[in-house]
């Protein structure tokens, strides 16, 4: 019993101190702690994948490993998401003064199979945002780097003026509706449900839990239940956010239970213990001839999804290239991305790098990848510029979407394509010196030309260009038809030249001008 309350100590200790690192990481008050996603077991597996990634498989292979030892230690411990639902379980249970109690629940494991099958179908042929909206650490990051921060923000800049430690902080972009209810609305569901009744989500809907359940039924040293010992007495059913103890038939379900050892720190009697029960030798029955309805109806089930899956996730995958920003301009992918294609497959739409964006200018996508990219982060330039120097998004990105950027191959990685739109600059329609986006253009892919009355317009030189906004952004000029210079998106990223380069081309090709005759 001793042995219990201190695992179980720890893991209250240990899991608020990954909930409290996450939410650092999510709030841009801690970049380093966003490093910790790493860790997660969907994000390392995809960035192992994706990137071949050596610490991320280990990280993986941690993960299950430990589920195939001992259990779920890692849905209690490191899952941000299971925190937040232990503590609303807790809420619940305080105010509804323990009306809201736990009991047993039915071990809906065909339908936490199907769900992960279906998700990981569609996945596969090319839409990630159901596993994403189902992933609980993407869940999570997706409310914290939204919603969550929006309201962090808020409250410290109406602090600021009361409290002298406090720095204003700027906003950020606007979150889409539709994708922030879709997880907000989630989120909501999840934690109302834990109040009521524990972990429903995590053994139902959740593909982690899912696949850890999996490997936690053929543990080595699961948590179990001794029936020897055990006197029925029902306390550790009272305590058990999982719903997987059967007093009646003196059973713990492991591939249900989450190892958040409440049961073992109740038991009087030591009946909870770590270890396989000795299996009883039963006489052979006589091979029964009724016929499993239950087993060929998920059969059919699967074989449907299977059927329907696959070519869905390619269908919406196909509708990403017919995805436009506002004012028809071709979305702007995260530095790193590489192809929209392989970024649409690969990113969970965590939010991560959104929150820690420098430049305030990456959000949630609504439709501008098209249905395949709601919720993944695209740069919107009217509110921030990409950085120069910054790369956050591509340090952090724990799946493996976007590639980690060396300094040089950020200063020269190609995220759009300027478009200089004259008869919308004010040079031209008021007749007044500019040159702001020339002057703020870290790469010299804008300079300015002579025009008339002495006068200089901007002009574009593309090898140079790398699209990171920063002309749009300071560009003056406001209007339905949008501003004088707007960054378009590209299919693929690519290398931009070298501006010492391009100049002595520029100069090597001018035309020799002639001697003065007289």
């Amino acid at each position: 019993m001793l042995k219990f309350r201190l695992l179980k100590y720890l893991r209250i200790v240990v899991s608020l101190f990954v909930l409290a690192g996450f939410l650092a990481g999510f709030s841009s008050l801690a970049v380093w702690c966003g490093e910790a996603a790493k860790g997660e077991f969907l994000p390392s597996f995809l960035r192992a994948l994706t990137r071949f990634s050596i610490v991320s498989l280990v990280l993986f292979a941690v993960v299950a490993a430990s589920a195939l030892l001992a259990g779920r230690f890692y849905c209690s411990f490191c899952c941000p998401l299971g925190v937040m639902q232990d503590i609303f379980a807790r809420l619940g249970r305080l105010v509804s003064f323990n009306r809201f109690r736990y009991k047993l629940q039915p071990n809906l494991k065909r339908t936490r199979c199907l769900v992960l099958l279906i998700a990981v179908l569609l996945a596969l042929g090319g839409w990630i945002v159901p596993l994403g909206l189902l992933d609980p650490y993407s869940l999570f990051g997706r409310n914290a780097a939204g919603v969550g921060q929006a309201l962090f923000i808020e409250g410290n800049n109406s602090l600021y003026g009361r409290v002298d430690s406090v720095v204003p902080l700027e906003p950020r972009p606007e979150v889409p509706l539709l994708p922030a209810a879709l997880a907000g609305g989630l989120l909501l569901a999840v934690l109302g449900a834990a109040a009521y009744r524990g972990r429903i989500f995590c053994n139902t809907l959740c593909p982690v839990g899912a696949v850890l359940g999996l490997l936690a039924r053929r543990a080595f040293f699961p948590l179990g239940l001794d029936p020897d010992k055990c006197m029925r007495c029902g306390q550790c059913v009272k305590v058990c956010k999982a719903g997987c103890i059967d007093v009646r038939n003196r059973r713990l379900d492991t591939e249900r239970c989450v190892a958040c050892m409440n049961c073992g720190a109740v038991c009087r009697f030591g009946a909870i213990r770590f270890g396989r029960r000795p299996e009883k030798e039963v006489p052979p029955e006589e091979p029964k001839q009724e016929v499993d309805r239950g087993r060929r109806a998920f059969l059919a089930a699967a074989g449907i999804s299977a059927a329907l899956a696959l070519p869905a996730g390619r269908l919406i995958r196909h509708s990403a290239s017919s995805g436009k920003a506002a004012g028809g301009v071709p979305p702007v992918m995260p530095p790193g991305a590489g192809s929209r294609d392989e970024f649409l497959r690969r990113c969970t739409g965590c939010g991560l790098c959104i929150a820690n964006c420098t430049g305030h200018t990456l959000k949630p996508a609504f439709l501008e990848y098209g249905l395949a990219g709601m919720g993944q982060p695209v740069l919107s330039f009217e509110v921030g510029k990409c950085e120069f120097e910054c790369r956050n998004c591509s340090n952090l990105c724990p799946t493996g979407a976007l590639k980690k950027l060396t300094a040089d191959e950020k200063h020269h990685c190609r995220i759009g394509e300027v478009r200089y739109y004259r008869e919308r600059c004010v040079v031209v329609t008021d007749g007044t010196s500019c040159g702001a986006c020339a002057e703020h253009c870290p790469t010299g892919a804008l300079q300015m030309v002579p025009y008339r009355d002495h006068l200089t317009i901007p002009q574009v030189v593309e090898e140079l260009c790398i699209g990171c906004g920063c002309c749009q952004y300071i560009c003056p000029v406001s209007g339905a038809e949008g501003k004088a210079v707007m960054v378009h998106g590209v299919a693929e990223q690519t290398r931009a030249a070298d501006p010492h380069r391009v100049l002595e081309k520029t100069e090597t090709e001018q035309p020799e001008t002639e001697e003065f005759p007289f």
